[in-house]
């Protein structure tokens, strides 16, 4: 174990801090950082970072002839290190898309210059395995539970370290390029080939990273925290079975095994009942592709179509602006809005994935081509077979409509960002009036283990916990960008800017509105059935006349037929009132059955509550509704 560190320790240290840093900051911890206050610029965003990196990878194998390898790497090391670091402290856009495009512009440098360096860091005689130990040890790494669970801001933190810790493979590196052993031809060898196989990798792997890690469902089958030793574990030792094949010349098969691993782990995990399967095999794939990705440029992509020799840092630049940030970012960018992995991901990237086995088999026909097809038309009848009604994404309790933790976790941060809690209450107090009104109330146990503690510190406006109990996602949205228009001399400013250019903030804070449990919901049907107005004095019909001009015009019109300034907002129209139909308060008691619509509003639809009116006012209120029919 000595003399192969002692051959293999200054490659092994930078593929670690390269690839680690790339793991938890570039594809991570950046990427969550801009989606507490951007989410809705992570495409413009991701795509200045991929665009960056294109343009570093190309650039490298000049400043390679100009600086040499050592200086190359210095100064990518530091420049990632850097973007690391003033990561934690950027708030506005146009600091992250000039961080995003560093980060970008230094590892595009860095991935090339490390992959052109290898000849010279790595012995001829175990370079497959020491390629595979070093990506399994970042791999493993970014998986530590005190690594995964920490804050995007400690992460970036750990990267800076990480990739800092990278310069010390630079001391004393020798520079002189070793004699390597012939590979065998293989696929892979084509290098236009090898550039699709990794595009479709690539492309699939972050599409799929980005969908897993922002669907609780999957989240939890993947990499939760029970998982993470597990997920370490497992890609250290898929990498290093990638670096013994690799030693082999076996690239091909490493590349076919990757894709079907990825395939079908993507099928588990939409599965509710297989997904725990999808969790062990995902990380073996990404474990198996990443070491030939980073093994390939050197020892097995150095022949271009023509037959020419192609130097590494060129193959590198190549295939890593091609199948690495192109298919990285678009990856992303397609993932962004699905909360389940699409089995037309898996075909497409399937089809491109057959391509170069396709040629291959028409050209000479060799048994590992003809083992590639006959995989690859197992995999597609396995993508082709449609998700049965239990599948996570289609689960009773929870459609892909449905906000996700993650977004509902991002609306809780705009409640305190934009001052929230300093008008609004987060508490139901037990035992009191604030039952009937905003109820139910929960545990306080629940609230103080809060972080931070939401109770808010005075009641301007009604309380808000279980305000997705009483109003819908229209009337939020509608109350947010003019409150005025649904609350009468409402104090309430506008949040419009929440919802402008595609922002993305504004459904955040309503899935986090919204996000009320199914008791709350029972036990407020409960309370809502059984509740029945007490008169204290009768108020005179021109006082129900007088409330509804105030508080139902602008839904229902002056005359009541439904006819207000703001129907056209709602997905079912306002009730006309004086022709019906009456379906909420047909039967008996029309109008205690009015009342309680009046005081609550009609759970899951448009129709609010006004729970601020005395029992008298309701009364008054629904008096005159009822005047009105016909």
């Amino acid at each position: 174990m000595i003399p192969f560190l002692k051959r293999n320790g200054r490659g092994i240290i930078l593929i670690v801090a390269t690839y680690f840093y790339f793991l938890i900051f570039a594809q991570f911890a950046f990427i969550e950082l801009l989606n507490v206050d951007h989410s809705n610029a992570l495409q413009s965003t991701m795509g200045a970072m991929a665009a960056f990196g294109i343009l570093g990878s190309l650039l490298t194998p000049l400043v390679l002839n100009r600086l040499g390898a050592a200086k190359t790497l210095t100064l990518s090391i530091l420049g990632c290190g850097a973007t690391a670091a003033l990561a934690t402290s950027s708030h506005n856009l146009s600091s992250f898309l000039i961080l995003s495009a560093g980060t970008g512009l230094f590892l595009g440098l860095l991935t090339v210059a490390l992959t052109a360096s290898l000849r010279s860091l790595l012995s001829p005689s175990s370079w497959g395995l020491a390629i595979g130990v070093g990506t399994g040890t970042a791999y493993a790494l970014a998986n530590a539970p005190v690594v995964f669970i920490a804050s995007p801001a400690v992460q970036s933190l750990i990267a800076c370290v990480v990739v800092l810790l990278g310069l010390s493979g630079i001391r004393g590196m020798q520079c002189d390029e070793v004699t390597f052993p012939p590979v065998r031809p293989t696929t892979l060898t084509y290098f236009p080939y090898a550039v699709l196989i990794f595009l479709a990798l690539v492309w699939l792997d972050s599409a799929a990273f980005y969908i897993i890690q922002h669907t609780q469902e999957l989240k939890d089958n993947s990499w939760a925290d029970i998982h993470l030793w597990r997920n370490a574990i497992v890609h250290f030792s898929f990498a290093l079975l990638a670096g013994y094949i690799l030693q082999k010349h076996r690239a091909t098969i490493l590349t076919m095994g990757a894709f079907l691993l990825l395939a079908v782990a993507s099928l588990c995990l939409n599965h509710s009942e297989v997904a725990s399967i999808g969790g062990w095999l995902y990380p073996a794939g990404v474990s198996l592709y990443s070491t030939a990705l980073v093994a390939c440029p050197v020892y097995l992509s150095r022949v271009s179509k023509s037959g020419k020799s192609l130097s590494p840092a060129w193959s590198a630049a190549i295939l890593y602006s091609i199948a690495g940030w192109f298919g990285s970012a678009n990856g992303i960018g397609m993932a962004k809005s699905l909360s389940h992995i699409p089995p037309l991901f898996l075909i497409i990237a399937g089809i491109i994935f057959c391509i170069p086995a396709i040629v291959v088999f028409m050209r000479n026909r060799r048994l590992e081509s003809i083992a590639v097809l006959a995989l690859l038309i197992i995999a597609a009848v396995l993508l082709s077979t449609k998700s049965p009604p239990h599948s996570v994404n289609s689960s009773a309790h929870k459609t892909s409509s449905e906000p996700t933790a993650n977004s509902i976790q991002l609306g809780r941060q705009v409640y305190l960002k934009e001052g929230c809690i300093h008008c609004h209450s987060h508490y139901v107090r037990p035992n009191s009036r604030d039952v009937d009104m905003w109820g139910p109330h929960i545990s306080f146990d629940k609230i103080k283990d809060e972080n931070p503690v939401i109770i808010g510190n005075r009641r301007a406006g009604p309380d808000l916990l279980n305000v997705g109990n009483r109003r819908s996602r229209a009337w939020l949205k509608q109350h947010f960008i003019h409150p005025q228009s649904l609350s009468h001399r409402s104090p309430m400013p506008t949040y419009a800017h929440l919802f402008r250019d595609g922002n993305q903030r504004g459904e955040h804070l309503i899935d986090f509105l919204t996000d009320v449990s199914s008791e709350n919901l029972t036990e407020r049907f409960r309370t809502t059935n059984s509740w029945i107005p007490e008169a204290s004095e009768i108020l005179p019909i021109s006082t129900g006349h007088q409330l509804f001009s105030k508080l139902c015009t602008t839904c229902h019109g002056a005359t009541g037929l439904g006819d207000g300034a703001l129907h056209s907002l709602w997905a079912r129209p306002p009730a006309n009132l004086v022709e019906g139909p009456f379906n909420y308060s047909l039967g008996d008691d029309q109008e205690i059955k009015i009342n309680r619509i009046i005081k609550f509003g009609i759970m899951r639809t448009d129709m609010p509550g006004h729970e601020t009116l005395s029992d008298d006012e309701v009364i008054a209120l629904g008096r005159y509704v009822l005047n009105l029919r016909q």
